[in-house]
């Protein structure tokens, strides 16, 4: 069982399809020279009916002519490949069947508007066209007797992609090569991002400003807590027409609260008048049955209501103000904007590494169905050769693209 190269498979191939198609080859060689000798023929008689139409009056010079010179470009159009395969010969039968028709078309046009005195060429033309026609079918027996050859010179073409499939390794190479470059800056780059802004937290006061930022989250997180109960009847309330009449502040508190609590706290007078003026307005709805709602609900949505009104939001009011003049004085500090452009810098840094990362691994994915099309390539040649010529053959793909596989991993 000999282990083939590509370059040592083609050559191998090649020789064993030389001796199965040997047979085909010499009797198919023979219609090959028919038919040019045809075409010669055909070609000889556009060349006589031109100069035979030389004598006519003007207007049978010029059908003579015109049919002389569409034969003469038919017979130039027909493509007789030099190669003799089962593939060319079934080209060959086709020109053939495509020359006849094209030809006795243009003489249907011109033939019985030429001169009598052409009527010896055309009965030449006739059996030349016979003669084709017959050479025609001889090529059809030809390639029905030889069938079995089409698929052995199917191989070749697989052959030819296998080929091209680990042709692809310096490609993917240079890809891999130039991504972990880029990986590599994008980690350098995060490195010095991360390094510097970690630097201005430690010798400036930014620490107040990310901890402002850390209660802030806290205190809007137990707003949302304490709000929740409320949510499915303010959103039912504010969606119905119940006709109960609340003031713009009052509307506008049950929008902010539920969409940004800790904003809304902070902006609302104390004892958050707004806020309370609005859920007054869900509280008669409630309680005038115009919501249609639970009764849980109903009575869990009052309770709540009592709860805020009584004061419950009073401190977390106190802490949301409180921090709302913190971020103030922050602003339009220049510890603010340069916490602000570090903060970016890293985020940016980080976003540009996690896309080299991603790039690298879809070439991972991509090289992983590259080596599975190269196996399934393979064992498909070595099953065809098999099949084809009652040989194993095993095919050396030599250097493949395991080791670049191996450098797409991301740590």
């Amino acid at each position: 069982m000999p282990t083939l190269t590509i370059d040592q498979l083609e050559k191998w191939y090649r020789k064993r399809l030389a001796d199965k198609s040997k047979d085909f080859v010499k009797l198919a060689e023979r219609s090959y020279k028919a038919v040019e000798r045809s075409l010669k023929d055909v070609e000889a008689i556009a060349k006589e009916l031109k100069e035979a139409s030389a004598e006519e009056d003007a207007e049978s010079t010029g059908i003579a002519s015109r049919f002389a010179l569409k034969i003469s470009e038919i017979v130039r159009d027909f493509d007789v490949k030099k190669t003799i395969t089962y593939e060319s010969t079934e080209a060959m039968q086709a020109e053939i069947q495509r020359f006849i028709q094209e030809l006795w078309g243009a003489g249907r046009r011109w033939i019985g508007r030429m001169d009598k005195k052409h009527k010896s060429s055309i009965k030449s033309l006739d059996v030349y066209m016979k003669d084709l026609s017959l050479e025609m079918k001889k090529i059809g027996k030809l390639l029905y007797d030889f069938s079995w050859l089409k698929d052995l010179e199917r191989i070749e073409g697989r052959i030819q992609a296998f080929r091209e499939l680990t042709l692809g390794r310096e490609n993917f190479d240079e890809q891999v090569r130039q991504v972990r470059l880029k990986i590599n800056t994008a980690k350098s780059e995060s490195a010095v991002a991360n390094a510097a802004y970690e630097e201005f937290k430690r010798s400036s006061n930014v620490a107040e400003l990310l901890s402002v930022d850390e209660e802030s989250e806290r205190v809007s997180s137990i707003l949302r807590m304490k709000l929740n109960p409320l949510k499915k009847q303010v959103k039912a309330f504010l969606q119905k027409d119940t006709g109960i009449r609340v003031g713009a502040s009052g509307q506008k508190a049950l929008i902010d609260y539920f969409e940004d609590p800790l904003l809304a706290i902070a902006q609302d007078a104390d004892g958050y008048a707004s806020l309370v003026e609005g859920l007054e307005g869900l509280r008669e709805a409630l309680e005038d049955g115009k919501l249609m709602l639970k009764d849980r609900l109903e009575r869990r949505a009052i309770e709540e209501i009592d709860d805020i009104k009584n004061g419950s939001l009073r401190d977390l009011q106190a802490q949301a103000k409180a921090l709302d003049e913190k971020r103030h004085r922050f602003v339009d500090s220049e510890i603010h904007a340069k916490n602000k452009e570090m903060a970016a810098a890293v985020q940016e840094a980080a976003k540009n590494l996690e896309y080299h990362c991603s790039d690298l691994l879809r070439m991972r994915d991509e090289i992983t169905r590259q080596l599975e099309k190269i196996k399934e390539s393979k064992s498909r040649i070595e099953n065809d050769i098999m099949t084809a010529f009652g040989e194993q053959v095993t095919v050396d793909v030599g250097v493949t693209l395991e080791p670049i596989l191996e450098k797409c991993n991301v740590e």
